[in-house]
């Protein structure tokens, strides 16, 4: 049973990182491809530090990956379960009858620009 808390923690952790409006905002941002950490602050409205904290947070939790070039700092979502995750929830939530017509088309316009590329 140890091993199964093991994995019930490892998953707790994992949707935990959905539970953060900062971190929904910078995986919107990412969901079309790499973007440099000024691109996030500009697209998510967040301060530098609270962006860049956001994103290593997600780059240790292993669902971003980064690069750097020169000076900048480049993410993308290299965890593809994760955005999926997102797109399922934001739909799910989207399709129920409580809340404002907004609410839902935010939401069902926020799980169409998570969904994959092809």
């Amino acid at each position: 049973m140890d091993e199964l808390e093991k994995v019930f923690e490892r998953v707790a952790e994992y949707f935990s990182l959905l539970a953060e409006p900062s971190r929904l905002k910078i995986m919107h941002c990412l969901c079309d491809g790499e973007r440099s950490v000024n691109d996030v602050v500009a697209s998510s409205s967040l301060t530098q530090a609270n962006a860049s904290r956001h994103l290593n947070l997600l780059y240790r939790a292993g669902v971003l990956g980064r690069r750097r070039e020169g000076s900048q700092v480049f993410y993308r979502v290299v965890d593809p379960n994760f955005t999926n995750l997102c797109r399922t929830v934001c739909v799910s939530i989207a399709s129920r009858e409580e809340g404002t017509a907004a609410d839902r088309e935010g939401l069902l316009r926020l799980g169409k620009d998570l969904a994959p590329r092809r």
